[in-house]
């Protein structure tokens, strides 16, 4: 389904029906918009709901064209990396052995001498990706006992996983478990995600009682729940 909003291009529509949804949810990624519904809701109700959320679809795509395009990363010297919303310059060195350190505002990556080319290049990703991993479980363990004594709950275990499409979970065990790439983000939203996975451990839903909980924590928490639907497929090294 192609949608007509009166802009210079047309914009492709994903329309997924499913058992598991009582309401329709419309999310818009790279200039195409997706809408979840219930599967046997009717044709004609789903083409006016998108007449309804048009202005917000537009708005949506508004955005979405002043954030830059996600570039692959080369990871050479003089390349920008951003760890919990700071932007480091990379510099890589040659040196007896591997090793990642911030030093002042640079990030720095040591190689060995006698790895060069494609090789090198893969070295470096791969002492990064390393490096953010044990930061990510070290600063989400920390934040996570901090904002557990603050909403009065305990939870069994903090980990960090590469997840594709989510920023976190909350077992009923109370085991909290986030994606690692959330230490890219800035400080007050790698919070909101700590308080969010928290708050489940109260409330294991998304009904009002929930957000009133996280509201009561991370006030602005709708601010930062649309700047990770906006700008966390840009949270990438």
């Amino acid at each position: 389904m192609i949608l007509n909003l009166g802009l210079s291009r047309q914009i492709p529509v994903e329309i997924v029906r499913t058992d598991r949804r009582k309401t329709v949810a419309f999310s818009v990624i790279e200039e195409q918009v997706r809408i979840v519904v219930p599967k046997r809701l009717p044709e004609k109700r789903i083409q006016e709901l998108i007449q309804r959320k048009t202005p917000w679809i537009r708005r949506k795509l508004q955005i979405q064209s002043t954030i830059p395009p996600v570039r692959p990363k080369e990871y050479v010297s003089g390349e920008s990396f951003t760890y919990m919303g700071r932007n480091y310059r990379l510099k890589v060195l040659e040196g007896s052995s591997d090793g990642v350190k911030l030093e002042n505002s640079q990030l720095v990556v040591r190689i060995p001498k006698n790895v060069q080319g494609k090789k090198k290049i893969d070295r470096v990703e791969k002492q990064l990706k390393h490096w953010y991993i044990n930061h990510a479980q070290e600063k989400m363990t920390e934040k996570t006992r901090r904002y557990a004594e603050i909403l009065g709950v305990r939870p069994d275990a903090v980990a960090v996983r590469d997840y594709k499409s989510r920023w976190g979970s909350c077992s009923v065990k109370g085991e909290i478990k986030y994606n690692w790439k959330i230490i890219i983000a800035p400080n007050h939203i790698i919070d909101y995600v700590v308080v969010h996975e928290l708050s489940h451990m109260r409330h294991p839903n998304h009904s009002r009682d929930f957000w009133r909980y996280v509201g009561g924590v991370i006030p602005d928490y709708r601010e930062c729940r649309e700047w990770l639907k906006n700008y966390g497929r840009t949270l990438i090294i």
